[in-house]
């Protein structure tokens, strides 16, 4: 039962399709690392401070149309679970954006600045959203551009 819930909330919170564009050679390779600062600008984060649990890497930004649909159900995802983690890493040009649509839209997630889009680009992010599924090993076990709304439940088995 667990697992098929883990299943379909991945699944929907990614919008899941097919694997796009977006940094195909990384899966199966060991994530780019980084440390990248909170939108608020209060704490940075590394992702090898997650390591052991699976990590949803989510791109987004305040201009994005679907990122207002998508950030609040991987926030919902993650409430669901122990022992998986969403970094939503922003990239506007302008972080009072990003802090202004977090709370506008009362999303409550790890939020990380990209304010020089380095991150997204040793990523390869062609779109947004797009979401990367890292696992508790640091291993990239898949990848997906932007948001469908779509119901695919083998997500989760990429990553477990």
């Amino acid at each position: 039962m667990h697992r098929a819930v883990v299943r379909i909330g991945l699944a929907v919170a990614l919008g899941v399709s097919t694997t796009l564009a977006m940094g195909p050679e990384l899966i199966g390779k060991p994530a780019p690392g980084f440390t990248l600062t909170s939108v608020d600008g209060r704490s940075t984060l590394s992702l090898a401070e997650l390591r052991g649990h699976v990590v949803i890497i989510d791109f987004w930004a305040s201009w994005c149309a679907p990122c207002s649909r998508s950030l609040p159900q991987l926030a919902a995802f993650e409430a669901k679970l122990s022992g998986v983690r969403i970094l939503a890493v922003n990239i506007d040009d302008v972080r009072e954006n990003a802090v202004e649509f977090l709370k506008q839209h009362r999303v409550k997630l790890t939020s990380l600045y990209d304010d020089t889009k380095r991150v997204a680009g040793r990523y390869n992010v062609p779109a947004m959203p797009s979401a990367v599924v890292v696992d508790r090993y640091g291993v990239v076990r898949f990848v997906h551009a932007g948001y469908t709304g779509l119901l695919k439940e083998d997500a989760y088995e990429q990553v477990h």
